[in-house]
């Protein structure tokens, strides 16, 4: 829960859990919400004042911000029976190593089990504030953590937790900047007053050392170990295991710098930077004394679980087999590149065989597969496929090319293009730029129809064309074509026939006509007598 992949990875793949939404949603409902910020905040928002920042997030909703360093002080107050020269506090195994960080009480109960009885059975000024806070103002408050550490999501989530949601200081920025503008300055609500002083021991929690600091002398100096950043820290849990080291007390932070340097600040000024911000706000509460109204019933201590990862390891015939499975038949074929997020294949190949990675991880793996995936595509088209450089010789062909305009004269790589056909088209869109599509192009000498699409590559100073055979497809349209006239020629033809027909009936019809008139008239003189009219 280290928050690393989140930074690391450029597609932005993994995010981390974001609980705005409970957030929005608890001001919706009219909840009094309570925001515990963490101490690094000062160095996670140098746009604001305390003041403004205060006002910003009060205007926008919250009922109340208060500093998680508050609680630091109380936990501060415990660990210094650990760390004060002649004291033993509550444990009997040394050295103590400190259980703020919950990616370092993670990695212990996972990987370093036997070390579990090391850790300071306290919990976190998060956990620690979440209670004071629900004990300050009730149990129906809704009370939100806000951080630079993802990691505390999950510590957050915990059956001992109080709080109700926790959010990252980039998740409250962004939920800051969505509110409208005009709503950012009502009446500031009076808070409940604390019943603890955010004193010099708790805001300087979030610097490595900072915990330390307030008890570190020159008398204790070789009875301390500060350690930030997870592989300083896995360096000192390696050395207490092999008993190398035997300090008093191990201040232990996952983050490089502290707490300042974790994976959600959402500000990427310099490590130094931001430790003095924080420094100097610390040592403005240099004289405050820790408050004697903490509540007696306060529960600090927390215990911890072994959760060892007991995975099976493979034999050395099994992982021959998975690296095979990406073309490593050798060791010379192992890059040990690191893109999988494993420091060797093999390592890589164990956690596929344990189901805690995938073939499809190694990237020169899958860059191989994929080129051979698009040569298989290219030598198998029918269609002509061709690069050139600007000067017009031909760098690669497939197969397609040497079927249509092979005939003549053998194609291979390094002959010009114009010995083949005219390029004109090739030039322009190397000289120019200019994309040519759908454009038809015929070659009588070939005795062949194309359309062609001309892209040009300047990035590698290549042309390269797609150019397919439609002489087929030319052969249907011509044929199409005289025998949609075939068809308009016969038609006429017929239609002139019945005309013809039709003028000769008609002729014949009044020939007809004109003898039957005739002989009627005749008849109608006969019946009237003697031809009278």
């Amino acid at each position: 829960m280290c928050g690393r992949c989140v930074i690391e990875c450029p597609q932005e793949a993994k995010q981390a859990d974001c609980q705005l939404e409970k957030l929005t949603t608890a001001i919706q409902n009219g909840k009094q919400v309570i925001l515990s910020l963490a101490p690094s905040y000062i160095a996670a928002f140098p746009e604001y004042t305390q003041e403004n920042l205060f006002q910003s997030l009060t205007a926008a909703g919250i009922y109340s911000v208060a500093e998680t360093a508050e609680a630091a002080v109380i936990i501060s107050e415990v660990y210094g029976t650990y760390i004060l020269p002649g004291s033993k506090g509550d444990l009997t195994h040394d050295p103590v190593i400190s259980s703020c960080c919950p990616v370092i009480v993670n990695t212990i109960e996972r990987y370093y089990p036997q070390l579990i009885p090391n850790l300071a059975p306290v919990i976190s000024p998060m956990l620690a504030h979440a209670k004071l806070l629900k004990k300050q103002y009730g149990q129906e408050a809704f009370v939100v953590f806000a951080g630079p550490c993802i990691a505390k999501i999950r510590e957050g989530s915990s059956l001992d937790s109080q709080l109700d949601a926790v959010i990252t200081f980039e998740q409250l920025r962004l939920w800051l900047t969505q509110q409208p503008v005009q709503e950012l300055c009502p009446v500031v609500k009076q808070a409940v007053p604390s019943a603890v002083a955010p004193a010099f021991a708790g805001r300087c929690f979030p610097v490595a050392g900072g915990l330390v600091m307030p008890f570190h002398t020159q008398d204790n100096s070789d009875d301390v170990i500060v350690a930030d950043g997870v592989e300083k820290c896995l360096e000192v849990l390696e050395g207490l295991i092999n008993r190398e080291i035997s300090p008093k007390f191990i201040e232990a932070m996952a983050c490089p710098g502290g707490c300042i340097g974790g994976p959600a600040i959402g500000i990427r000024h310099l490590a130094p930077t931001k430790r003095n911000k924080v420094l100097a706000y610390a040592r403005s509460s240099q004289d405050v004394k820790l408050s004697k109204e903490v509540p007696a019933d306060l529960f600090l201590f927390r215990a911890y679980q072994a959760k060892p990862i007991n995975a099976v390891i493979p034999t050395e015939d099994e992982i021959k087999e998975i690296l095979k499975q990406t073309g490593k038949f050798a060791r010379k074929d192992e890059k040990n590149c690191g893109a999988c997020g494993y420091d060797t294949c093999r390592t890589k190949a164990i956690a596929v065989f344990q189901g805690l990675a995938e073939l499809d991880m190694c990237v020169p793996y899958m860059r191989s597969k994929a080129e051979s995936f698009a040569n298989i595509i290219v030598e198998n088209s029918l269609n002509a496929i061709i690069a050139v450089n600007e000067k017009m010789i031909i760098k690669e062909f497939n197969p397609a090319v040497t079927r249509m305009f092979g005939a003549k004269q053998p194609i291979y790589k390094g002959i010009s293009l114009t010995e083949l056909f005219d390029c004109t088209d090739f030039i322009a869109a190397a000289k120019f730029g200019h994309k040519i599509v759908g454009k038809r192009v015929e070659y009588p000498g070939y005795g062949i129809v194309t359309e062609q699409m001309i892209i040009p590559v300047p990035a590698h100073g290549l042309v390269i064309a797609i150019i397919t055979d439609v002489t087929a497809h030319e052969q249907r349209n011509r044929e199409l074509q005289q025998m949609k006239l075939n068809t308009v020629e016969k038609a006429t033809e017929i239609i002139n026939k019945q005309m013809h027909v039709a003028q000769e009936i008609a002729g014949l019809l009044g020939e007809t006509t004109a003898e039957t008139k005739s002989a009627l008239l005749e008849l109608i003189m006969l019946i009237k007598g003697k031809g009278e009219p």
